[in-house]
């Protein structure tokens, strides 16, 4: 009954012609929906990873032996995650992005409440087992199939169902990286193929967008996510420094692509028990890093900040960086639910910060602070592997305050994304939904 009456005055709606106001009034809806199930996700994920270690010590009674228990934990957490994916929701596997893109963009179809169901217990069992994943990418597949939830609730026709797919997808972004300028550019910049620019468009983007972020601020609070210290704006005369970081981070860009698909790839070929040893070995190798070596799992914001505030010398961070490579690497590939981003922003601050330090130790009149590398390089790496360097520099600016350093960013991240495509390199989310569409048993939106 109810549904019927939703659906009369939706069809009276439609035929006073008032289809804008609907898509704008559900805008509001879903950025609050978003809002509160993200929010939820997260806490929910830093609630695991604050109380996990107390568990473990209070129901190990083995001290000498404690690496034993953080593995047996990790790989069942791990395991249980990818089999609930693999079981129940095949495309809510890894970032979930490309799959978002591919439902827009007429490829793909959605099971969105099973997606939303799977992705977030999925994701609190990866994330929370500390694999180098971030919580972004199911976060934006989360807000885009309650998007498509609440669009098919109220029936609405094939154009405005991609539109608000959209518009959740953004305020997934948004709501992660209490970010709403990112999150709108996000759709504008990395959609650009899939869904048609319109005044209603742009106008559901932005309200879901920020709804979700004034949600997430009455839930959580209004904090900046990695906050630096004032920094030096570096003069016009040292902007060549950056030119040169540039492509370093191109090419750095190309070869986490490739390796990235690689991993992926292999992986997706081993079946069967095979693959069941696979997933259980890589659980316990994560939770063995997180006892010895907790810096080289996870997200990466620990280490990010550690390195912002100088707390790790030239050769641990060069370390760290290697390692963290290829935990992500990885991690990724067993295809349990986790984004990117996070992953690539600690790897950006690692590898930016190093640079720093050696330019400055071999061009002694330069006079630029590694932590001014440390900012860019989140942005450039971002811009070089997603190819969206408009996304990466507004949402690293947001997530640092770092708006100071916008012609820094501008000249990296341009030039990174400008590399990586001269080397031959792709969209690392147009090459992952090339892969899903291969092994998907869907067909078009029904």
């Amino acid at each position: 009954m109810f549904r019927q009456s939703i659906k009369y005055l939706v069809d009276k709606v439609k035929k006073k012609r008032y289809e804008f106001f609907l898509v704008l009034f559900l805008s509001v809806v879903i950025g609050i929906s978003v809002g509160l199930v993200v929010s939820l996700f997260h806490v929910s994920i830093d609630w695991i990873l604050a109380n996990k270690s107390h568990i473990i010590d209070k129901i190990w009674p083995w001290q000498n032996s404690r690496y034993l228990a953080y593995m047996f934990v990790a790989s069942i957490m791990v395991f249980v995650s990818v089999y609930v994916v693999n079981r129940y929701a095949p495309d809510a596997a890894g970032s979930g992005i490309q799959d978002i893109e591919g439902v827009v963009g007429d490829k793909m179809e959605m099971n969105s409440l099973r997606i939303i169901i799977v992705k977030f217990f999925g994701g609190l069992l990866s994330l929370g087992a500390s694999m180098s994943m971030g919580r972004e990418g199911p976060s934006v597949q989360i807000g885009g199939a309650l998007g498509h939830l609440i669009s098919r609730f109220f029936s609405l026709d094939r154009k405005h169902l991609d539109i608000l797919i959209a518009a959740g997808a953004g305020a997934g972004l948004a709501t992660t990286f209490n970010a709403p300028l990112a999150g709108m550019l996000f759709v504008f910049e990395e959609m650009r193929k899939e869904i048609k620019y319109t005044y209603v468009t742009v106008k559901s983007v932005a309200i879901a967008c920020v709804v979700s972020t004034i949600t997430l601020h009455l839930l959580i609070g209004n904090n900046i996510l990695i906050p630096v210290d004032a920094i030096i704006v570096p003069s016009v005369y040292e902007l060549w420094i950056f030119f040169i970081l540039g492509i370093l981070f191109g090419i750095l860009g190309f070869i986490f692509n490739k390796y990235l698909v690689y991993f992926t790839t292999k992986t997706s070929q081993i079946s069967g028990w095979k693959f069941n040893i696979l997933i259980l070995f890589i659980g316990a190798c994560i939770g063995l890093l997180l006892y010895a070596y907790p810096d080289s799992v996870g997200e990466g914001y620990k280490v990010i900040h550690a390195a912002l505030s100088g707390g790790l010398a030239l050769r641990a961070l060069i370390i760290l960086f290697v390692v963290r490579f290829l935990t992500t690497m990885v991690s990724y590939g067993t295809g349990a639910p986790g984004g990117i981003f996070a992953p690539m922003l600690a790897l950006g601050t690692l590898f930016g910060i190093s640079f720093g330090m050696i330019a400055n130790d071999l061009v002694p009149s330069l006079h630029v602070e590694p932590l001014v590398f440390a900012v860019v390089g989140m942005s450039a790496l971002f811009s070089a592997t997603v190819r969206a360097p408009i996304v990466g520099i507004i949402l690293v600016a947001e997530m640092t305050g770092g708006f100071n350093l916008l012609m820094p960013l501008l000249i990296t991240s341009l030039i990174a994304a400008v590399t990586a495509n001269a080397l031959g390199g792709r969209a690392i989310y147009t090459i992952l939904l090339e892969q899903a569409l291969k092994i998907s048993k869907f067909g078009n939106i029904k």
